[in-house]
């Protein structure tokens, strides 16, 4: 995922299948390691308002990568692009802020996901508000993929130009 995001910030050859995948094991891992808190005692009437914080995020995402996307070509006509980094940030931070709480709080019984395990107290809100971040990068990572699928598709249709060098470099020259 680091490596991943790495991609993203330097610029990436485009390939919707790729693309794709990616966008779909993340927002599986992210599903996945928010639902075990209903497993460890955390009400399901939460769902609600994490597929809200979902929608709205995606929604936001959506917004706010439509001029942080771009794509350019390169010498030998491949499709290149960048952006929405700071989406992957947020992710991240979720994901690895969702892991270390259990670890620290449930240790190795995490990894059977068993239902025995139950929390309280601090533990039970740390872990709703680890998911509710977890989930809010989710629906970011959303959004961002609906924005590059829908920048891709106007670019094929020629609705939207492309530039022939990346318009980071351009910026700079400038």
């Amino acid at each position: 995922m680091v490596r991943r995001t790495f991609a993203n910030y330097s610029g990436t050859k485009f390939s919707l299948s790729r693309t794709l995948v990616f966008a779909g094991v993340y927002i599986a891992i992210g599903f996945v390691f928010s639902s075990l808190s209903f497993l460890e005692g955390v009400s399901p009437l939460l769902v609600i308002p994490q597929v809200l914080l979902a929608t709205a995020a995606a929604y936001w995402s959506y917004r706010y990568t439509d001029k942080r996307i771009s794509f350019w070509k390169a010498a030998d006509g491949s499709l290149f692009f960048r952006g929405g980094i700071l989406i992957y940030l947020i992710y991240l931070a979720g994901l690895i802020t969702r892991l270390s709480i259990d670890v620290v709080l449930i240790g190795p019984k995490m990894f059977s996901f068993s239902t025995g395990v139950q929390l309280s107290g601090t533990a039970l809100y740390g872990s709703i508000g680890t998911d509710l971040v977890l989930i809010f990068g989710v629906g970011l990572l959303i959004g961002r993929s609906i924005r590059v699928f829908r920048k891709h598709r106007r670019i094929q249709r020629r609705e939207e130009p492309v530039p022939d060098s990346d318009p980071k470099l351009l910026k700079v020259a400038g």
